[in-house]
């Protein structure tokens, strides 16, 4: 999305958001893996990859005949992708780094096309659907993950003001909102896929982080570090202190984690 840098931020995510894959699986890994289904000799496509929770899980369960091409933007993310894979002993995996935007891939060449977390990173969701779409083969599935409008509340807003207050000129503009709306995100889903059947499950998830670090280090480790790109480092450190002050003050532990779970299964030939 214009005007949020991706890959600046993910590059300085990448050791908190492993961390909060680690601790919390059954945000994201758990309920992405059931979405999946995935089965032995599987073709899978995932982009944005990121650390890789999720899918090296996958291709263990898809076996030496199946096989995942995993991309992501950011190098850091797939440095630490290739080490869960390694760590598990996974070989099945080829991981690139690239734009989503710019990512090639074969048409009709995949039983599981995923995106967790990602699609509101295109610069056109249309066009990045449509690709996503075009590379799931008859009798395939096409997987999203898309933030809901309670990610992280309260903190983010909390986080958010101070942000805005200190900082010059920032605009708040979080790239997940094209996709918070499920009235539009089915809309254009069944544009792309010419009408074929779009399910969506919006589910939320408490997320008890414990200590006001904790709360700083699980913002961190998502695109809301993106907005620390702006700051000087003296107004970093202010709006930290004070989030967690707000957060010891309010003993407020706990965010709500909130997605869309899309699945589309295309018709078999």
């Amino acid at each position: 999305m214009p005007g949020f840098d991706s890959h600046g931020t993910f590059q300085k995510a990448a050791n908190e958001y492993t961390k909060i894959q680690d601790a919390f699986p059954e945000v994201i890994r758990d309920p992405l893996l059931a979405d999946m289904a995935v089965k032995e000799g599987d073709r899978i496509l995932d982009l944005p990859c990121g650390t890789g929770d999720a899918i090296v899980r996958a291709a263990e369960i898809a076996g030496p005949t199946g096989h995942v091409l995993a991309i992501d933007i950011s190098p850091s993310m797939i440095e630490e992708a290739k080490e869960n894979a390694e760590t598990a002993g996974v070989k099945n995996i080829d991981f690139v780094v690239e734009d989503m935007d710019k990512a090639q891939f074969d048409a009709a060449a995949y039983d599981i096309v995923v995106s967790a977390n990602g699609p509101f990173f295109a610069s056109d969701l249309k066009v990045f659907l449509t690709k996503m779409w075009d590379a799931v083969k008859p009798g395939g599935k096409l997987v999203l993950m898309t933030l809901g409008r309670n990610f992280l509340a309260p903190v983010s807003g909390v986080f958010l003001d101070l942000a805005q207050n200190k900082t010059d000129g920032l605009q708040v503009s979080t790239p997940w909102r094209i996709t918070e709306d499920i009235l539009f995100l089915r809309t254009v889903l069944e544009e792309v896929t010419h009408k074929q059947r779009v399910e969506i499950i919006h589910r939320d998830h408490v997320m008890d982080y414990k200590t006001a670090d904790g709360g700083w280090n699980l913002l961190m480790g998502t695109a809301f570090r993106g907005y620390t790109l702006e700051m000087s480092p003296e107004h970093q450190a202010e709006i930290e202190a004070e989030l967690k002050d707000w957060m010891q003050t309010n003993r407020q532990f706990t965010a709500t984690c909130s997605f869309n779970h899309v699945i589309v299964t295309k018709d078999a030939a």
